[in-house]
């Protein structure tokens, strides 16, 4: 056999080598692209097939209503602040926890002793049950027996009602947020910051760059796309709240803690309207799509590098 025909993809009537490797690569995607299909893009078609509609989960389809539901969620102004509260938590979290986050990964990405069981223990919270947290930080924000009104005692401070507190109960549940996810956001910067190539410092040394130099003219924008990853992903997470506020404020006091997927879950399980619900989700869902591409636009160009 001559060279020539040894290297001719072998055939088998239609099945050639490189359709047999498409078919190989699109059998072990299949699995995944079926998940999305099953419970992700039909409920999602089902649902704006519901929110065309007066429906019930107990009557099922009534009036046709068209966009009436979306001209209702417009005009509605429990909706739109509540739309109002998702962002004030967005922005009163993520550049905090973005913050830290890379804070904590330069300190934790060192090669020291004990720095592996540090990162475990900024770790820990976010494998721990959102649920479960909730439930603690709501005793330890208690006015009476929570530890953190213990400690405020203890420096001086007067007891506060956080979570009673109209001013006060965002704050804390991004606080208790923050505590639960910055473990997520530290990891993905340290493996940003193990990308980066150490003779980027060693050559800013040599030329007498200082540490802080370094990090704001290397470290910064090298971790360009990390970062927006990061702000992207807490920024959807955190205009999609709900298990927080379930357990621990119920959307109160004085709807100041009412974000808008506590209001759809409200109008959907407790007023039984789940076409103006449907509604709103896929307004909710233009939102988060209009944010992250503003989030992509303005990190776009520092990212190219």
């Amino acid at each position: 056999m001559s060279v020539a025909t040894a290297r001719r993809p072998t055939r088998t009537g239609w099945l050639t080598l490189t359709r047999r490797r498409y078919l190989l690569a699109f059998l072990f995607v299949a699995p995944a692209l079926l998940n999305f299909a099953i419970f992700r893009y039909l409920p999602i078609l089902s649902a704006f097939q519901v929110s065309l509609y007066d429906y019930s989960l107990l009557g099922s389809y009534r009036d046709f209503l068209g966009a009436g539901n979306y001209v209702r969620a417009l005009q509605d102004g429990l909706f739109l602040g509540s739309v109002r509260v998702a962002l004030t938590f967005a922005i009163l979290r993520v550049p905090i926890q973005v913050g830290l986050s890379i804070l904590l990964a330069i300190f934790v990405s060192r090669e020291v002793r004990l720095m592996g069981l540090m990162r475990t223990i900024i770790f820990i919270p976010v494998v721990t049950s959102l649920v479960v947290a909730a439930m603690l930080w709501s005793m330890m924000y208690n006015r009476d027996l929570g530890l953190i009104q213990s400690l405020l005692d203890a420096v001086g401070l007067p007891r506060t009602g956080f979570l009673s507190s109209p001013t006060l109960a965002l704050p804390a549940l991004t606080v208790m947020l923050i505590w639960k996810e910055i473990g997520f956001s530290t990891i993905i910067f340290v493996a940003g910051l193990k990308g980066i190539p150490v003779m980027f410092y060693d050559a800013a040394a040599i030329d007498g760059a200082s540490r802080v130099q370094q990090f704001f003219h290397i470290t910064l924008p090298l971790l360009k796309p990390i970062t927006l990853f990061v702000v992207v992903t807490q920024t959807i997470g955190s205009l999609q709240v709900f298990i927080p506020i379930f357990v621990m404020t119920k959307g109160g006091p004085a709807f100041s803690t009412n974000a808008v997927v506590y209001y759809i879950y409200q109008n959907a399980f407790q007023l039984n309207e789940m076409g103006y619900a449907s509604a709103m989700a896929f307004l909710v869902l233009c939102l988060l799509v209009g944010v992250s591409y503003a989030n992509f636009r303005l990190l776009r160009s520092d990212t190219e590098y």
